[in-house]
C-alpha cells in the first residue's frame, strides 16, 4: 500500500510537467466554394471537422479567399453642366458560425477607380469589368469555438456567409449617380493545431500504469 501510494504521488508530481508535441491536421478546403454570384448573396461554406481521436485540439485558423468583378455606371443627369470624377465598388464577404463565436472573418474588397472626365449633360459611361481579390487568416483558440469545430470522421460544420456591396463617387460638376453590377466568389480552408503526448511522456504514464498493476498483485 505505501509502495502504491509513492506512485502515485511521484505520478501527480510528474503529469503538471507532461510534455506535448504540437501537430498539424489540414488544411482541408471547404466542399461548397461559392462560384461567382450576383452580389448581394448570401450562402455557406462546409468544412470537414477535426477527428478528435487525434488529440486535443488547441487552435482553429480559417483561412477564405474572396474575389470580385464588377462593372461600373455613371450617369450625368444634369441637364447643363459636364462632370468629372472618380467612381468605385467596395465589397465586403462576411463569415460567421451559426453560434456567432468568430469575430467575423471578413474580406473588404475595392475595385481599381474608374475615372471619368468631361462626362457630357444627360449622358451615361460603362467602366467595363472591374476587378479585385483579397484574403484573410483568423487563429482562433476560443473553448466554444474548439468545441463547435470537432467531431469524428467526416462531419462538417456550416458557416453562413454573406456580402454587402456598395458604390462610391466623387465627382466635380453636374449632377453624376454612380451604380455597380458586382459578382463574387469565395473559397476557404481550415487548419487544426492539436497536441499529443511526446514519446518520453507515454512511455512514462506506461511504466506508471504497469507498476500499478503490479503493486496490486
Amino acid at each position: 500500500m505505501k509502495k502504491k501510494f509513492v506512485l502515485c504521488l511521484v505520478l501527480l508530481c510528474v503529469l503538471p510537467s507532461m510534455s506535448f508535441a504540437t501537430m498539424v491536421s489540414g488544411p482541408f478546403t471547404t466542399t461548397t466554394p461559392i462560384a461567382p454570384t450576383l452580389t448581394d448573396w448570401a450562402g455557406s461554406l462546409q468544412f470537414q471537422k477535426f477527428n478528435s481521436a487525434l488529440g486535443n485540439l488547441t487552435m482553429v485558423q480559417i483561412d477564405l479567399t474572396g474575389s470580385m468583378t464588377t462593372v461600373l455606371t455613371v450617369t450625368n443627369v444634369s441637364s447643363t453642366l459636364p462632370s468629372s470624377g472618380i467612381a468605385e465598388t467596395e465589397l465586403q464577404i462576411t463569415v460567421q458560425d451559426s453560434g456567432g463565436n468568430l469575430n467575423v472573418p471578413e474580406i473588404d474588397l475595392l475595385s481599381s477607380a474608374f475615372t471619368f472626365s468631361n462626362l457630357g449633360a444627360g449622358q451615361t459611361v460603362v467602366s467595363g469589368n472591374l476587378t479585385s481579390s483579397g484574403s484573410s487568416s483568423k487563429q482562433y483558440t476560443a473553448a466554444a469555438v474548439l468545441a463547435e469545430f470537432t467531431g469524428l470522421g467526416t462531419i462538417v460544420i456550416v458557416l453562413p456567409a454573406s456580402t454587402f456591396t456598395q458604390t462610391s463617387i466623387g465627382y466635380t460638376g453636374g449632377n453624376t449617380l454612380a451604380s455597380q453590377v458586382t459578382s463574387a466568389q469565395l473559397t476557404g480552408t481550415v487548419t487544426y493545431s492539436y497536441e499529443v503526448p511526446e514519446p518520453a511522456t507515454m512511455l512514462l504514464l506506461g511504466l506508471g500504469g504497469l507498476m500499478l498493476r503490479k503493486s496490486r498483485k
